[in-house]
């Protein structure tokens, strides 16, 4: 019986911090947009807010990551390969 390599058919994985720094980019621009939080979101924030790798930096990162998608269709590590 052989095992299937999973993350060579998914793809490389993406690097945790980062992916919770995008989601706290979007709760960001979400308030910014006017729009309230929901009582989900508000634990998600607190709970990111005091992870030690989610750094103002790459979350900085994040926020201009999602806007440039936003503004030019594509995002800045789409031109990348």
């Amino acid at each position: 019986m052989k095992i299937a390599n999973i993350q060579s058919e998914r793809g490389p994985l993406i690097d945790p911090w980062w992916r919770k720094a995008r989601i706290t980019a979007r709760l960001l621009l979400k308030r910014e947009g006017g729009r309230a939080w929901s009582s989900r979101d508000r634990r998600l924030a607190v709970r990111f807010a005091e992870d030690p790798g989610v750094t103002n930096r790459l979350l900085d990162q994040a926020v201009h990551s999602i806007t440039a998608r936003r503004q030019n269709g594509f995002s800045i590590l789409d031109i990348i390969d």
